[in-house]
């Protein structure tokens, strides 16, 4: 493993390289870093070379203090590993990342694999998808209640059990000590990164690289919706639905995940 930072406007970034063979790069969760992707990169590892990085704001890259440009930080990171292709992994925020980047870089980009992509609010939303963000929005309220009476690790928790209701015991204790690890972001006004301008949400049908986009029967009926969306309107996709995974299939359905991008990022080599 080589670990490294890469300088950029008013910060910098932490990546680490794992392995030989053709490029994948991972984009991380939300509250998440580098660590949330260690039992992925143990396989991953057999057949490609593997960059994992944290966002500003997480792990250990730099805080923000104002606007940055989120693709423009992805492409330093591709860059100082030496990247000129790569498959983009990108779980929930990290879908939403790795679709803007290959909205603008599309020569940089293999292919997009996104899982459990999170793109809030639904432009023009169906009844069905309205309905969705009413869920969501009452547990976002739930967060911040919880974030002004019993603080970070209350908050933190109840969060990933309403995300990763499938994940085990161990598992979920991991990525709730990540999202403390990370609180910064969870409270944080507004965030700072900057993708594309209208955002990538309305503008799916523009992507050019392949995308694989993969759910769980047990994440939040949004994150269902936004994945039909996506599959619909993006010119070249796939659609997988894992039965027992949730938001997290890396952790709630661990070999079912495995087969799926095992198989899209081989199928891009």
């Amino acid at each position: 493993m080589r670990g490294d930072f890469v300088d950029v406007p008013d910060g910098y970034l932490y990546y680490e390289q794992h392995g030989d063979g053709p490029d994948v790069v991972l984009l991380n969760g939300g509250l998440a870093d580098t660590r949330m992707w260690d039992s992925t990169v143990a396989w991953l590892t057999k057949f490609a070379r593997v960059t994992t990085w944290d966002y500003r704001d997480n792990g250990l890259s730099s805080a923000s203090f104002g606007p940055y440009d989120e693709i423009a930080d992805l492409l330093a990171v591709l860059d100082a590993g030496g990247i000129e292709r790569a498959v983009l992994v990108g779980s929930s925020d990290g879908g939403r990342r790795a679709l803007a980047f290959a909205h603008r870089h599309p020569d940089r980009v293999t292919s997009a694999c996104v899982i459990a992509g999170s793109f809030g609010e639904f432009p023009d939303p169906t009844p069905e998808e309205e309905a969705a963000r009413v869920v969501m929005r009452a547990h976002f309220a739930e967060i911040a209640d919880l974030l002004e009476t019993e603080g970070i690790p209350a908050a933190a928790a109840h969060d990933g059990d309403g995300w990763c209701p499938q994940v085990p015991a161990p598992a979920r204790r991991l990525l709730t000590g990540l999202a403390v690890a990370n609180s910064r972001v969870l409270t944080m006004p507004e965030a700072h990164g900057q993708e594309l301008d209208p955002p990538v949400k309305t503008r799916f049908a523009e992507l050019a690289p392949p995308i694989h986009v993969l759910v769980g029967k047990h994440d939040f009926q949004g994150s269902q919706l936004w994945a039909r969306r996506l599959a619909a309107q993006a010119p070249t996709t796939t659609l997988s639905v894992l039965p027992h995974a949730d938001h997290m299939p890396m952790f709630s359905a661990p070999a079912a995940f495995r087969e799926w991008l095992t198989h899209h990022a081989k199928a891009a080599q």
